[in-house]
Parts: structure tokens; sequence; C-alpha cells
């Protein structure tokens, strides 16, 4: 009997080294897939990090450290109730841009581009109303969180919505019971940490519908504009667990913009980037990708710019104020985007593309408006 146990303890061991062996060299071929000289047209991110200045783990020299080394060029710090650091500024070659996550009565709201943290009685009074007195402008952090969900729909204007978030998936998966996905990420964990991170993400479908709704309400109450009135952005909800690293390397925010080395002027850029419906999230633990966006024509069809080598059987989406709409041709120049068409010119509404790789989510756009 214990020679069996021992047989079977060894045919385990030998099995889970060769999952890791197969897992470890996915890993390298996914990194070795990142073209430096596409990244260097862009910016990538981390939105919604925390650090020891509240619920964090890691100092932001820390931080800034773990996101060098994910090749991230900027992060937002977002720690509870606090703006720290007060002002932009490099570390470690990484550009630091201070938010806040302010917890209110209606759950807690990314503050960006404010000037000080919320007080207590602006938290527990219309938070919306006080982040735009600041100067900022309000991003709902994990909307449907299974604990802190967001409660103040109607209640005063926002800008962004999180519709991936990693706090949210720990939790969803923890008040599912869901031990398949735990135990998938916990083995893929010492092999590839940015695709352990991915294994607990649950679909974001109902973030996507309810933004997509948000986009139609919006509309409808303010009659036709130049842009949409809402913005989709990735969160890494990072603190630190199973480690910064990790998080950063599963996904990341994507802006074009070219950062020049003056923290104030490179700051105020990636904030703008991020809430003016130009940044893309990027699941780049699925695959790298950059130069991701989509742009309505003169023909009245969209356009997607998008490179990535990644191999594998691409799913291209295009979503009409929510519902799927026209039929995707792929570019001829050997990158891999390609227009979105709808039978003629695209009525008018707001439009984003999803791109699935090999069945799995890879990337998401922001939402673009047709008049």
């Amino acid at each position: 009997m214990r020679r069996l146990l021992a047989l079977a303890l060894a045919a385990a061991v030998v099995g889970y080294l060769a999952f890791g062996a197969v897992a470890w060299q996915r890993r390298g071929l996914r990194e070795a897939q990142a073209s430096p000289a596409l990244a260097a047209a862009e910016a990538r991110g981390a939105w919604h990090v925390h650090t020891t200045a509240s619920d964090g783990r890691g100092t932001l020299d820390e931080v800034a450290r773990a996101a060098r080394a994910a090749g991230l060029r900027f992060v937002v710090v977002s720690d509870h109730d606090v703006l720290a650091p007060a002002e932009p500024r490099y570390q470690d070659g990484v550009l630091l841009v201070p938010a806040t996550e302010a917890s209110t009565r209606q759950g807690h709201v990314v503050a960006l581009g404010v000037s000080r943290a919320l007080t207590r009685a602006e938290r527990d009074g219309d938070a919306l109303a006080a982040i735009r007195a600041l100067g900022g402008q309000a991003v709902i952090a994990h909307p449907l969180h299974p604990r802190r969900a967001f409660t103040g729909w109607g209640g005063g204007a926002w800008r962004g919505l999180e519709v991936i978030s990693n706090d949210t998936a720990w939790y969803r998966a923890l008040a599912d019971r869901d031990l398949r996905r735990v135990l998938e990420a916990l083995a893929v964990l010492p092999w590839d940490p940015p695709r352990a991170v991915l294994a607990l993400l649950d679909d974001p479908a109902d973030e996507l519908r309810r933004l997509d709704g948000e986009l139609r309400r919006a509309r409808a109450a303010a009659g036709a504009g130049p842009a949409p009135a809402h913005v989709l952005l990735c969160s890494a909800d990072a603190h630190g667990y199973p480690g910064y690293a990790a998080a950063f390397g599963a996904f990341s925010m994507h802006v074009p913009v070219t950062l020049g080395g003056d923290a104030a002027r490179d700051a105020a850029a990636v904030r703008a980037a991020l809430l003016d419906g130009r940044a893309a999230c990027v699941l780049d633990g699925v695959a790298p990708a950059a130069g991701v966006r989509l742009t309505p024509t003169a023909e009245g069809a969209l356009s997607l710019s998008l490179h990535g080598a990644a191999a594998g059987s691409r799913t291209y989406t295009l979503l009409h104020d929510g519902a799927p709409a026209g039929r995707f041709e792929a570019a001829r120049d050997g990158s891999a985007g390609g227009t979105f068409r709808c039978g003629g010119r695209c009525p008018p509404g707001d439009y984003r593309a999803e791109v699935a790789l090999d069945g799995r989510r890879w990337i998401f756009t922001n939402p673009v408006r047709i008049e």
C-alpha cells in the first residue's frame, strides 16, 4: 500500500513538473512576441493600485520596481481616502499618477485629477459632486463587486467604469465557491503568475452590459453629443497579493501617449487619454498587443488598428449599443487589425470592439460614437 502511495505521489509530482515546464515555455513564447518598436509609440500602465498608504502590501518604491520589471510605463496610484503621492513623479523610470479611491456611501469611486483626497463629510455626502468640485473626474470602481457593489446609479456624473477588476475576480471566486478556478490559479502561479491572475477572472459580461446600458441612457438624456459619455477601464486593483508583478503582467491600459520625462505634463496626458476614450484594455497575459484603436471611417465603417504577433484563432466582435453588429474584414497589411462593415453606413450610436484569442478574451476598445 505504501509503495502504491509513493508511486502515485511520484507520478503526481512528475506530472505537475511537466505541467509547469509547459506553462513556463508558453510564458516565454508569449513574452518573446512583444514588439519593442511598436510598444515605444504608446504607454502601457496599471490603473488602480494600492500601496502601504492604505491597504496595499508594497511601498511606492516596490510598486515602481514591479511595474518597471513588467514593462509598464505608468501606474495610477489610488489608495483609499488619501492622495499619495500628492504630485506626479517618476520613480525608477515609472510615472506615478496620483489618484484616490473614495469610500462613499454608494460604493468605491476612484477620483482622478483631484487636488486632494475627499474629506469624510464629502465622502458621506455627494461624493461625485465633490470630485467635480475638486477638478477631477470619477471612475466607478469594481461596480459589481460581490461585497462592495456600487449603488449610486443615476446619482451624479461619472466618467469611467471598471469592467475588469482583480479584487472583484477574487471575491467572486470565493462567493461562487469556484474551486476549479482557484485550483487552476494556484497550479499555474509558480510558473506563470500573470496567467494565474487571468485564471481567476470571471467573464465581465455583466459589467460590459452595465456600461452599454449607461451609454444608452446618457445618450437618451443628453441627445446628440461629440463623444460617448463614459469610458471603460481594466483595473489591476493591485494590493500586492500574490504580487504586484502578477497583476501588472496580466492586463494593462494602453494609451497613445509618448512620455517625455516631465512628470506633470506626462501625467496630464495619461489622464486625458484614459478618460477621453483613446485608451484600450489589453489582457497582456493572453498575448501582447499594441496600437489598439477603433476609429470611424469616412465611408461609414469602423477601422480597428491592432498589432500583435500571437498565433492562434482570433475572433473579432463589434458591439453597437451593446448588440453585435457588422462583419469583420482582415487588414491586408499583415497587421492583426481590419475593418468592421455594417452593410452600408453604420447607423448612429456607440460602438466598441472586442477581440478574443483562442476563445480567451484579449482586447477591449473604448466606445466611439457615430452621429
